[in-house]
């Protein structure tokens, strides 16, 4: 396979748009999975490679973009122009290299969290890596699918602003809450902070966090309960809970 499409590079190049009807230049897209990340190709083999790919990206048949799509974009060989216009393509098409296309950079997937497609959005959150920025980003956004995405993906960078935000925005909503409570203890920064925010909207997180009975929670008991993190406070009992 490798040696016969290696072979017909110049010929693709010259007849994939003229010459080839959309079931074949799908196949062509198939075919570039096998050689495109090969190291058996010299620079001229890959530039013309490259060539195909943007001719098979630039396709005006939905089918083909998709295929040459989940062919190459989760490449670290594709250059990221390339990646970039398949990530601007429609949903079907762009979602597997939202997620998974180890090229695209934050500033552009900024670009495209900006534009508020939900499923763009969710793809971009489930990535391998996601740095503190675009989580920042994403839960700005004020949309809770990503939010619950990116709390449930281990590799996502919340930092402890962003931590804090996102108990602010969706501390009543109980699937929220519960992603956030598998995700791990929360450190000691956060819930310093939250002894400053133990407004109502946040107490009742306090008390799912800690597994404090509704009829002795309180403001003022959420606060001390934060403050006591390392020394329980006289009301609690290790054993019993609240006293």
């Amino acid at each position: 396979m490798f040696e016969t499409v290696r072979h017909n590079l110049q010929h693709y190049v010259l007849n994939v748009q003229e010459h080839m009807d959309s079931a074949q230049r799908c196949g062509l897209a198939n075919d570039m999975a096998h050689i495109f990340d090969h190291n058996g190709l010299n620079e001229r083999e890959r530039y013309l490679a490259e060539e195909i790919i943007a001719n098979l990206i630039d396709d005006e048949v939905e089918s083909v973009r998709l295929s040459i799509a989940v062919a190459v974009g989760t490449s670290p060989h594709l250059p990221v122009e390339l990646a970039h216009k398949l990530a601007r393509d429609i949903s079907a098409i762009s979602l597997p290299v939202l997620k998974l296309s180890p090229v695209l950079e934050d500033r552009f997937l900024e670009d495209v969290l900006k534009t508020g497609v939900v499923d763009k959005m969710l793809a971009i959150a489930e990535r391998h890596n996601v740095s503190a920025q675009v989580c920042r980003r994403i839960v700005s956004m004020g949309r809770k699918e990503p939010v619950l995405r990116l709390l449930e993906n281990k590799g996502a960078k919340i930092n402890d602003h962003t931590m804090i935000t996102i108990i602010r925005v969706y501390g009543d909503d109980e699937t929220v809450e519960q992603a956030i409570f598998d995700r791990g203890e929360l450190s000691d920064d956060v819930l310093a902070t939250l002894q400053n925010l133990s407004e109502a909207h946040v107490s009742n997180f306090i008390q799912k966090y800690f597994k404090i009975p509704g009829h002795v929670m309180d403001v003022e008991r959420g606060r001390d309960l934060l403050e006591g993190v390392n020394r329980k406070p006289s009301w609690w009992n290790s054993k019993q809970g609240p006293i």
